[in-house]
């Protein structure tokens, strides 16, 4: 990617800058600044699209070294040139219907070229991206590409190998990663994970002893982090997954920005398998509390319900720590937005407020989805965790308010009804600790079976639900009423 999720100029009436009680606001939309599409780029969307649309239909007219071939590749070339002499590569991503310019969300043209999107979508092409110093030889090779039906992407192994074999060069092309394609890994170790989680712990824990000094942690240790998590996420997903519900009570900011880390990423990789989205990705969810680190511990660790005055300081962290993060040298600016947007909610009623009718970066949106999910099965000074179940229900309940309804969706999907770490009685009337969502069927899981219907311990069982004959799941129990420790058994 050029640069992921890129936004328009702070300026633009796109930015959407947030309004805000605080003139801190203002310091972070600045320091997100050095944007790289403008209102004016973003409205030349629609001539590249155009473009392809009709190299696409001359392409099923006439053959390859027709003229009206090669004039819609001689005017696709032009229309992409235009953006590189202004310095940017244009990236669209093709997700749930939708087109996307970098990350920002081409509304109209989505309803334009619906087709188009259709289209790409069928054949598994998630985003192509132009790169500076591509040629019309390139844009040639892609043309068939984009004209091919899924059978015979098939029949070569898929879109991917299908443009590795036409060396396209300087155009890039991703692959749709819907959920219901990406098997969960098992190529790494729990130590392995259980390494990669603790760094991520640590990093934060750091942070914190950093800020307290007034000195700031380098960008490339917070981006080597983030990029070990999603190397794991990515090799190691089952066991990185029952990592993410690792709780502590007393470093409940620490353990909860690496769980949201995890779950995001999880949660990302099953909308892109691009690493540079990725990756920002993964930078904002390790930071998107970090703001809450420069708060006062009376604030944070108050078991009352906190005043309106201490509350007003609350809704600043998220500015706060975009303006931290926006003076490390190197982070990337989706990842400093996220920062900013996590509580921004999907209807737009949240905060920092906001006059934009712009929508939450797609990052926050993923970000809000897993925060919400750890924040409800966590312990906090003033409130105990639910249970996984009917942390879940509450997810699907917040869908198209607090929280974007796709990706609410796909999260259901991505960790089960009964997510991972959750304690649950079968219908047997058996307790066992879910180790894995089911394949196809979220509501049955993979679990491990430690006491029988008495209550005895027995030695652990590990039953997979949906070959298991009727077996299911009654709802989940909390571990602490059961006196006993999740990892005990995973």
């Amino acid at each position: 990617m050029s640069d992921p999720l890129d936004y328009p100029t702070a300026g633009s009436a796109e930015a959407g800058a947030p309004a805000s009680p605080s003139p801190r606001a203002d310091v972070a939309i600045a320091a997100i600044g050095g944007v790289r599409f403008s209102r004016e780029q973003v409205a030349r969307a629609r001539d590249i699209l155009t473009r392809i649309y009709a190299l696409r239909r001359a392409a099923n007219l006439y053959p390859a070294e027709h003229p009206a071939t090669a004039e819609s590749v001689r005017f696709l070339g032009d229309s992409i040139r235009r953006y590189h002499a202004e310095g940017v590569e244009p990236q669209f991503t093709f997700f749930e219907g939708e087109i996307f310019l970098g990350e920002q969300l081409l509304s109209r043209e989505s309803l334009v070229f619906d087709q188009l999107v259709r289209d790409m979508t069928a054949i598994g092409v998630g985003s192509l991206t132009f790169r500076r110093g591509m040629t019309d030889d390139e844009l040639v090779r892609l043309t068939p590409i984009l004209n091919a039906d899924s059978g015979e992407i098939a029949r070569v192994g898929g879109i991917t190998k299908m443009a590795a074999d036409a060396r396209l060069g300087h155009v890039q092309m991703s692959a749709v990663r819907a959920f219901e394609e990406v098997a969960a890994s098992v190529g790494g170790t729990r130590e392995a994970a259980l390494a990669v989680f603790g760094n991520a712990v640590s990093l934060i824990r750091e942070v914190d002893r950093l800020l307290r000094s007034n000195r700031h942690i380098s960008a490339a240790k917070v981006t080597s982090v983030a990029d070990a998590l999603v190397d794991n996420v990515l090799t190691n997903r089952e066991a990185m997954l029952q990592l993410s519900g690792l709780k502590d009570y007393d470093e409940y900011t620490y353990y909860h920005s690496a769980n949201v880390a995890v779950l995001s990423l999880a949660l990302g990789a099953a909308v892109t398998d691009d690493r540079r989205f990725l990756s920002s990705l993964g930078i904002g969810a390790l930071l998107h509390d970090v703001g809450k680190l420069s708060m006062g511990r009376d604030i944070l660790a108050k078991e009352g319900p906190l005043s309106e005055a201490e509350w007003e300081v609350v809704y600043q962290h998220p500015v706060i720590g975009a303006e931290m993060v926006a003076l490390m040298q190197g982070v990337d600016k989706s990842a400093i937005v996220t920062i900013l947007e996590h509580h921004m909610r999907w209807d737009g009623e949240g905060y920092p407020a906001h006059e934009s009718l712009r929508r939450q970066h797609l990052t926050s949106r993923i970000v809000a989805v897993a925060d919400s999910y750890d924040a409800m099965t966590s312990s906090r000074v003033y409130s105990d965790p639910i249970v996984h179940d009917k942390a879940m229900e509450h997810l699907a309940e917040s869908s198209g308010t607090a929280l974007d309804p796709r990706l609410v969706r796909l999260f259901v999907g991505l960790m089960g009804v009964y997510p991972p770490r959750s304690v649950v009685q079968l219908s047997t009337g058996a307790t066992g600790v879910v180790l894995a969502p089911g394949v196809n069927d979220p509501f049955l899981p993979t679990v491990r079976v430690f006491a029988d219907a008495d209550g005895t311990l027995i030695a652990p069982e590990d039953i997979a639900l949906e070959s298991a004959g009727g077996i299911s799941v009654k709802g989940c129990l909390d571990p602490r009423r059961l006196n006993i420790e999740v990892d005990d058994y995973l």
